[in-house]
């Protein structure tokens, strides 16, 4: 399946292939296909044909070392993630994580770790003193680079101050605010940027999605596109309808906030429930700060919704507004796994209804 967004950062790692750099940081939203872009680069540093001069290095897929790669058993690539990383994705790449991870006998009952420990990275220190096996580089990739916890990110420190010769680190991140700026800053970042909505949009409708649906899940996938194509193969198309239908319910004095919530938890699993509030207090936002309904995603999509909700919008300050959307950044950022998740949720919808009904 072809990227066409990811254009940008492959012209960029072809200037810079050019006096390659030993540590990339890849960054951008989920779902912008960001892992697709890094293997490619891993592999045209494993390929074993010489690069033509004048020419961007890239895999010939067919030497013996792009064999091994693509077969996933090319000893001179490590790739670093956090169990529950590997564990929620089905990705035939992420076997090459295995010698890093602990294996399932050994880890027993205990739930996935959510960290790229500081073990990890050691192992993969070691690792880069020995002298590479067939390629011409050692490349490593850590992912999600966020997922180090601040031991391992103390101890990478020590490749990116000295790093290993002939040795590559490419770091692929989501959230660049949870990544030290030692990290960041010995790191040449290349970005990978939301296309924007008729890109998009093409592109969902060449996978054989129709024009309507394209909308709506580009609307609710924040215009990531590969997140907007599982969302359409999927139910969260009408459960963001249904959230909003649920939402407009509580404004009306339909459904109490506990119905409410039990309605909204049926949907979706909390964190992704949170952030399609997120996103609806962003539209509910722009929407008091234009008067607009009409001008684009999300509620292009959802015109009928958001219209009833935008109903109990007039005279309602921005303030208020503003105020409801912190209160729901302070539940995000909250350990889901050990606070009372369905009391805070309470909590936002009561505040919700009290300052909107």
């Amino acid at each position: 399946m072809d990227y066409p967004w990811l254009q940008a950062g492959r012209e960029q790692f072809v200037r810079l292939s050019a006096q390659l750099p030993h540590a990339l940081l890849v960054y951008g939203s989920p779902g912008l296909a960001k892992h697709t872009l890094a293997m490619e680069m891993v592999a045209a540093l494993l390929c074993e044909s010489e690069p033509v001069a004048g020419e961007p290095r890239r895999a010939c897929g067919r030497c013996r070392s792009c064999t091994m790669f693509s077969s996933f058993n090319h000893p001179d690539f490590h790739y670093l993630s956090s169990e529950q990383f590997v564990e929620s994705r089905d990705n035939p790449d992420l076997v090459y994580t295995r010698r890093y991870l602990d294996p399932p006998e050994k880890r027993g009952k205990r739930k996935p770790r959510k960290v790229i420990s500081v073990d990890q990275v050691r192992a993969l220190i070691d690792s880069f003193a020995l002298s590479s096996h067939s390629a011409a580089y050692k490349v490593a990739l850590i992912e999600p680079a966020e997922a180090m916890n601040i031991n391992a990110s103390n101890a990478l420190l020590k490749l990116l101050e000295e790093p290993s010769p002939g040795s590559v680190l490419i770091l692929v991140g989501n959230d660049l605010s949870r990544l030290p700026m030692t990290i960041r800053s010995r790191c040449i970042a290349l970005a990978v940027d939301t296309p924007e909505e008729g890109q998009v949009l093409s592109w969902l409708m060449a996978q054989g999605l129709s024009e309507a649906t394209a909308q709506k899940a580009t609307a609710i996938a924040g215009g990531a596109p590969l997140t907007a194509l599982q969302y359409a193969r999927s139910e969260e198309i009408s459960g963001f309808e249904r959230l909003l239908e649920t939402l407009t319910g509580l404004l009306n004095r339909q459904l109490d906030p506990v119905e409410a919530r039990e309605a909204l938890l049926k949907l979706q699993a909390l964190p992704v429930l949170l952030a399609w509030l997120q996103k609806l207090m962003n539209w509910m936002i722009r929407y008091s700060q234009t008067g607009d309904t009409h001008g684009g995603a999300p509620w292009r999509g959802y015109q009928r919704q958001f219209s009833a909700l935008s109903r109990k919008l007039a005279g309602v300050s921005q303030a208020v507004l503003f105020e409801l959307y912190d209160e729901l950044l302070e539940l995000r950022h909250q350990d889901l796994d050990v606070v009372n998740s369905a009391m805070l949720l309470d909590k936002w919808l009561i505040s919700f209804a009290r300052r909107l009904a």
